[in-house]
């Protein structure tokens, strides 16, 4: 039982290791540049046992991006619940993802959309994110920041309509992310803010500038 015990935690270890690797791999590399053999050398494993733990790229990359995507959002969530309002954890959001972006070879978000699998987990991971997402609309009114007369079930479409499109026109190789997010995602964002919310983005995007 023991050994059972002792086997169990070296998989469950090594199957971290690996994630953290690959996608570390990716992330500088790109997806489809990176090759498994490769990734087995690097990690000091053998072939096999990369096989083992993960049947091919596609599932690594699968498990790499819900383990990446599960550490955002709980991050994310207990920051929401440490006394930020909706405009803090926008901004956050944004922060967060400017330093992904800078640390990522843009081809990784290209190749992303050559993957079916992980293609379609997102569009499931948004459509279930949906109700989230009006329940923080929501918040939003009660604080003060959205305005109360908008239909926010269209607006999780805008959004996501804004991301396809940067990403299938390779937006991203051109410009820099606080390009895309002051001149795409900020614009449509102010456009849901009351007198209040304004000013609140604009006092925190001076203050992110002078930094």
């Amino acid at each position: 039982m023991q050994v059972l015990k002792e086997t169990t935690a070296y998989r469950a270890s090594l199957r971290e290791r690996i994630i953290e690797k690959a996608m570390q791999d990716f992330a500088m590399h790109g997806i489809r540049a990176v090759k498994m053999d490769d990734l087995a050398t690097e990690l000091g494993i053998s072939k096999r046992t990369l096989y083992e733990i993960f049947k091919d790229k596609e599932t690594l990359l699968f498990e790499g991006v819900k383990v990446y995507s599960d550490r955002k959002r709980e991050y994310l969530q207990s920051y929401a619940e440490d006394g930020h309002h909706v405009i803090d954890i926008i901004m956050e959001a944004y922060r967060m993802k400017v330093e992904e972006v800078r640390a990522v070879n843009p081809v990784f978000y290209l190749d992303l959309m050559k993957y079916p699998r992980l293609e379609h987990h997102m569009k499931e991971a948004q459509e279930k994110s949906r109700e989230g997402f009006i329940a923080f609309m929501k918040r939003g009114i009660d604080e003060g920041y959205f305005r109360p007369d908008i239909n926010y079930q269209l607006v999780p479409h805008i959004f996501d309509a804004l991301g396809q499109y940067i990403l299938s026109n390779s937006l991203v190789q051109q410009y820099s992310v606080e390009e895309l997010f002051s001149n795409c995602f900020l614009i449509a964002l102010r456009g849901l803010c009351t007198d209040k919310g304004l000013h609140t983005i604009d006092t925190l995007m001076a203050e992110a500038k002078s930094e």
